[in-house]
């Protein structure tokens, strides 16, 4: 015997809280797509509120309806979500990756039907949505809360019970959605207790301590009143305005011991302030950057209740990150000592050599390997992933999160369900074998297995490099040291080329296999899946390809200026604007549905921009190689062979632009 799903299934019984009511609104919503309409009357999915423990659920059959038993808000959220998921077949990345649905008329759940939670491997844990700028400028429905109400969604949908939503940088816009959804709301490490910045309060003043202790202290109390006895994972600690030490903004504390002193005395002030007004609240301190060397040389203390954050360096690693040139990599696996949890990076913006708008370039099983080491580590208490704009990393995510509910996975068999939920059956081995050439195919940069180049490795290095060339191209670039330490910038140049320039071929390779896969599935009548295909991997190669190829111009260019052959760097570089263009085109072309210009604000990798930089040297080269009369140019790439050298009359016609010119070259030297 079975009971039927139709659409005048409802949601019954006990009264849901605010949110829980969301999760109903999700599952309505569902049945709507998934069931046709019709007058057959259907089993109701009833709650049924019980003593339970907390966080788990338990759904059956029982006199004639579908029955969600749980104790808690994240009990019935959870029930909720997983009937969406594996009754009405509702996937966890359904809106990420466009699921198609094709409504039935009914769907029949045997009388013996069950499904029971599972204890989770990680007590806290979701998405820091960070660096949000595609989701920020972005709206859905012409809503521009709604892509967090998704983003949100598919945090619970994975199992997840925490947030830190958004970078705090206009404030806190999104944190009531997440407070009313139920979600305990962890803060930036940047914005301890949720404060405000010192500089936005105060702007012009020094954001010093002792100084301004009661300033900082009014800011505190004021994050705390605002959020006391609301579900709060408080994040304690101090870091100068802009993300940053902050003895970047007091040299006083020049050594360690003095900064560690410190900070162990602010930890302590907050802990008490928080404890004060809300008793046994979870907090937090993030071992995150110069946070984690002070608590390596041992000057840094904190109350033994605090769970301690420890963070990978950006790339998947657990050591900690590079700042500017300064790469100490210092172990950052958790001890088995208190409570200890991770800030894990699916996205990192760093201005050299991180992936922002793309996946992470290193192999996905040692990347699940190392999050494995932190749960065996003792590392389960906290986990919080910067998800960013959630769609550009939504194949790491989602073994992230099976790894935070299992603790351990077979990462091949875990990503291959997931290509077949979205992409179909027929399509795992050849979209798998895509991604396995994705991180195959990128650019080594360091000795590490995590040294791999993403897209702002060919977006911030070649501005940098070209910046520098404007500046003095003689002296080497400073923040380039980490890349390559030399006596001149060229050398800088010529190291750079010769790493990525092999590269260029390998992303060309795999952006032809990437259309070879969806025209293959086209062709077997999977239109979708030739889509998604080309909006998920086929983006982020897309990406590469023409980033890479710029960068490679870029070189030629400066290399070329060296030697003062003012066209052939002019060229160049307007080969590299083409490119980098192409590389966002690659982004926008992909814009269609509901994905109208979620790509419109690339501003961080900024591709764009890339291009931009590119016809800004253009503009210098024509400068210094065809001025100040801007004659001689034209007179090689436009006119014909008999009237280049005769000079009655300078020119006949207005200078062409840079463009101009640009594609007279390209006409005359592309073949």
């Amino acid at each position: 015997m079975s009971i039927s799903i139709t659409s005048t299934t409802t949601v019954t019984g006990a009264t849901p809280s605010k949110a829980v009511s969301f999760a109903v609104e999700d599952i309505e919503r569902d049945l709507g797509k998934t069931i046709a309409p019709s007058e057959t009357a259907g089993a109701n999915i009833v709650l049924v509120e019980e003593p339970h423990n907390p966080e788990t659920y338990e759904v059956r059959v029982s006199d004639g309806n579908l029955e969600i038993h749980a104790g808690d808000d994240f009990g019935f959220i959870y029930g909720l979500y997983a009937v969406s998921r594996e009754v009405l077949g509702v996937k966890d990345f359904w809106f990420w990756n466009d699921q198609e649905f094709a409504p039935v008329p009914s769907i029949e759940v045997a009388d013996d039907f069950t499904l029971v939670s599972k204890p989770t491997a990680v007590k806290y844990k979701g998405f820091f949505v960070n660096d949000e700028v595609l989701l920020e400028d972005w709206q859905v429905d012409n809503d521009k809360e709604k892509p967090w109400r998704l983003a949100f969604e598919t945090v619970y949908r994975l199992g997840g019970n925490m947030v830190i939503p958004g970078s705090g940088q206009r404030g806190e816009p999104h944190l009531k959605l997440a407070q009313d959804m139920g979600f305990y709301i962890n803060q930036h490490h940047a914005c301890p207790l949720g404060a405000r910045m010192f500089a936005a309060a105060y702007p012009g003043v020094s954001p010093k301590w002792p100084e301004e202790a009661p300033r900082f202290e009014a800011l505190w109390r004021e994050a705390i009143e605002a959020q006391k006895g609301k579900r709060t994972v408080w994040t304690l600690g101090f870091r100068g305005q802009g993300d940053q030490p902050f003895w970047n903004f007091d040299p006083r504390y020049a050594t360690d011991e003095a900064r560690g002193k410190l900070l162990s005395e602010i930890i302590q002030k907050q802990y008490d302030m928080v404890q004060e007004a809300d008793p046994g609240a979870q907090c937090c301190i993030y071992l995150y950057g110069e946070a984690m060397e002070l608590y390596r040389a041992g000057v840094l203390t904190y109350p033994k209740q605090v769970a301690k954050i420890w963070a990978d360096n950006g790339f998947g690693r657990m050591v900690s990150r590079r700042q500017e040139n300064n790469n100490p990599r210092v172990p950052a696996m958790p001890t088995n000592d208190g409570d200890n949890g991770i800030y894990y990076h699916a996205s990192f913006y760093d201005l050299q050599a991180a992936n922002h708008t793309t996946d992470i370039c290193n192999d996905p099983r040692l990347v699940a390997g190392e999050l494995e080491q932190v749960i065996e580590h003792g590392g389960a208490d906290v986990w919080i992933v910067n998800a960013s704009n959630i769609k550009p990393h939504v194949y790491f995510l989602n073994f992230i999160a099976a790894i935070w509910r299992d603790g351990k996975i077979d990462f091949e068999k875990v990503a291959k369900d997931y290509i077949a939920d979205y992409y179909g059956k027929d399509n795992v081995d050849a979209v798998f074998d895509l991604y396995e050439e994705y991180w195959k195919a990128a650019v080594q940069y360091g000795p590490n297995w995590d040294d791999h180049a993403g897209e702002q490795y060919f977006n911030h290095v070649p501005r940098m490099l070209i910046t520098q060339w404007l500046r003095d191209r003689n002296a080497p670039a400073q923040d380039l040291r980490w890349m390559h330490e030399a006596d001149t910038l060229k050398e800088q140049i010529e190291f750079y080329r010769g790493l990525i320039a092999p590269a260029a071929e390998r992303y060309a390779d795999l952006a032809d296999h990437v259309e070879l896969a969806a025209i293959s599935a086209e062709l077997r009548g999977k239109a979708n899946a030739a889509e998604l295909i080309r909006d998920s991997i086929g983006v982020e190669v897309g990406i590469y390809e023409h980033s890479v190829a710029a960068s490679v111009h870029v070189c030629d260019a400066l290399l070329a200026g060296y030697d003062e052959d003012w066209q052939h760097a002019f060229y160049d570089a307007g080969l590299a604007a083409e490119e980098f263009t192409a590389g966002d085109r690659a982004m926008r072309d992909r814009e269609h549905g509901v994905w109208a210009n979620f790509w419109r604000n690339d501003c961080l990798t900024d591709v764009k921009q890339s291009a931009w930089v590119a016809r800004q040297l253009m503009g210098y080269l024509r400068c210094v190689g065809d001025g100040p009369h801007y004659f001689q140019w034209l007179r090689d790439f436009c006119y014909p062979e008999w009237e280049k050298n005769v000079f009655v009359i300078m020119n006949m016609e207005n200078h062409p632009t840079d463009q101009e010119i640009f594609e007279a070259m390209k006409a005359k030297w592309a073949n």
